[in-house]
């Protein structure tokens, strides 16, 4: 196993395994009415019942691990002259190689989706705690993590579809 596919596989099982927590986690510690919209002085401006904001992060869920497994599976079924890919001759012979990288592109895609999901459970969780006097700029960095993650996710299959095929196939 190659150590990307060995990385994409562990992420995507520890973001899974860790949204899990976070959803859990979270629903326990949400008070009936979660703030979930904060004004520049940290005041709650918008509320979700608990049990909607809990439903809402489970759709997610089960859209997000079901939809992107069922066309990462799907994948090396389709023709590979139907692939609207660059160097598509040169993939075509390597063909084990472009599924391994498109199949890890779509599970590295299914756990960054995970992996936001999760942090910003939590972060709406520490938020509503109310033995904490934490303001909503304490979490500012979740909205260019989440960015720069999913950027470098939707980056890394054109990046890697521009090179070769590695030789060891």
């Amino acid at each position: 196993m190659k150590a990307g596919t060995f990385f994409v596989r562990v992420w995507r099982i520890l973001s899974i395994l860790g949204l899990l927590f976070a959803l859990f986690n979270s629903y326990i510690s949400y008070p009936a009415e979660v703030a979930v919209r904060f004004d520049e002085l940290g005041t709650a401006v918008q509320y979700l019942d608990r049990e909607t904001l809990f439903y809402i992060a489970v759709a997610i869920f089960l859209i997000n691990n079901t939809l992107i497994n069922a066309v990462a599976r799907l994948f090396p079924r389709v023709p590979a002259s139907k692939l609207p890919i660059p160097n598509q001759a040169l993939w075509a012979a390597h063909r084990d190689q472009l599924n391994e990288v498109v199949v890890n592109w779509f599970y590295a895609l299914m756990a960054a989706i995970n992996t936001i999901l999760g942090l910003s459970l939590l972060v709406i969780s520490l938020l509503n705690r109310s033995d904490r006097g934490q303001l909503a700029m304490d979490y500012a960095w979740l909205m260019p993590l989440s960015t720069v993650i999913l950027i470098v996710v939707l980056a890394a299959l054109p990046v890697r579809l521009f090179m070769k095929p590695t030789a060891d196939d």
